[in-house]
């Protein structure tokens, strides 16, 4: 059987909107975990933690603050434009009420439906931004970073480890 390698595939545009579904819809079940433990924990969980040692709360906020950054930059990046990283977020503890963190899931969601209706056919897979653990990432290696970035965190938070960064 013969193999032809093509640099531009006709069903490209096709794999693109795919990939992107996948990697939201991947990002949407962290969320609706994430929210699910909010949701059945207790007060104190929700407010406790520290610096070095998160609680509840600031685990979701961390998560859902970066979910709705990345979903930007990588959008950013994928249409050519310069995309500045935002940082760690770290929040610090007591500050999580799950009304706010039910409004950053919000915001996170509504980012990601942007980021599927109006990510490039043809994205810009050479411009980057630095990620700050795995340095300069394209559009693609950002939008990676938010599966394993949710599973991360609530494997350790389900574990009992300590999930800050």
């Amino acid at each position: 059987m013969p193999l032809t390698v093509v640099d531009n595939p006709p069903d490209r545009p096709e794999w693109i909107r795919e990939t992107i579904r996948l990697v939201t819809a991947s990002a949407a079940g962290g969320r609706r975990d994430l929210l699910h433990l909010v949701e059945e924990a207790t007060d104190t969980q929700l407010s406790a933690g520290s610096p070095d040692d998160w609680g509840l709360g600031q685990v979701a906020a961390h998560l859902l603050i970066v979910d709705r950054g990345v979903a930007r930059i990588a959008l950013r990046l994928a249409r050519g434009e310069d995309a500045v990283a935002t940082g760690q977020p770290r929040p610090t503890g007591g500050e999580a009420t799950r009304d706010g963190l039910r409004s950053l899931a919000e915001k996170a969601a509504l980012a990601a439906e942007r980021l599927r209706a109006e990510f490039p056919a043809a994205p810009d897979v050479e411009r980057t931004a630095p990620h700050p653990f795995y340095g300069p990432q394209n559009c693609f290696g950002w939008l990676l970073t938010i599966p394993n970035h949710y599973g991360a965190h609530l494997q350790a938070w389900r574990e009992g480890r300590p999930s800050s960064l």
